[in-house]
């Protein structure tokens, strides 16, 4: 008789656990919009960088890389991101991420073309400075700002990565650009 008290005890105790549970988890309010008619337009957002062309979703720019990079040295290369979708997004550089040794600055020019954007010298023709500051963490247009990239259209890119006066010798630096699209 004992074990069947244990047993209805424990049963008692099952439906009191399962019971408060599923009180617990009750929804405790309600809500229903009616909203008009509208239109619901879809669409493909992507963003592509590389060379004209050969864009792709990650690509490495061995072009900005330079060995032996001395005290004021720097290393240049252009950069074509396209919005290969049919919705027009705005995007901009969400980040960079330096590791390495060499501290270096940053600078992202808008050029026409990849031709503006020479291996050495300043970018030629019609240009406009998006950044210029340390290549770590570095965003443009800072955010929430953004730039907005029809379908199909192309902008390029100029990067120039600094050393310093006095860059630190036998040492490497490698940066990462992060680019966010948001359709708009």
């Amino acid at each position: 008789m004992k074990h069947g008290r244990y047993w209805a005890l424990a049963a008692a105790s099952v439906v009191v656990v399962v019971f408060g549970s599923a009180q617990a988890t009750g929804a405790l309010w309600r809500e229903e919009k009616v909203i008009s008619g509208g239109t619901i337009n879809s669409g493909t957002l992507d963003i592509k960088v590389g060379p004209a062309g050969a864009e792709v979703n990650n690509y490495v720019l061995a072009a900005l890389g330079s060995t032996n990079l001395g005290p004021n040295g720097f290393s240049q290369a252009s950069l074509s991101i396209r919005n290969a979708g049919n919705v027009p997004f705005n995007y901009r550089l969400q980040g960079t991420t330096l590791t390495g040794a060499v501290p270096l600055t940053l600078t992202a020019t808008l050029v026409t073309s990849a031709a503006q954007c020479p291996t050495t010298g300043a970018p030629t023709g019609s240009t406009t400075v998006l950044y210029t500051g340390n290549a770590s963490g570095a965003q443009a247009p800072t955010a929430p700002a953004a730039r907005l990239l029809a379908a199909g259209v192309n902008e390029v890119w100029c990067f120039r990565l600094a050393a310093g006066a006095d860059p630190p010798q036998i040492q490497t630096s490698t940066v990462a650009f992060s680019f966010r699209a948001d359709q708009t």
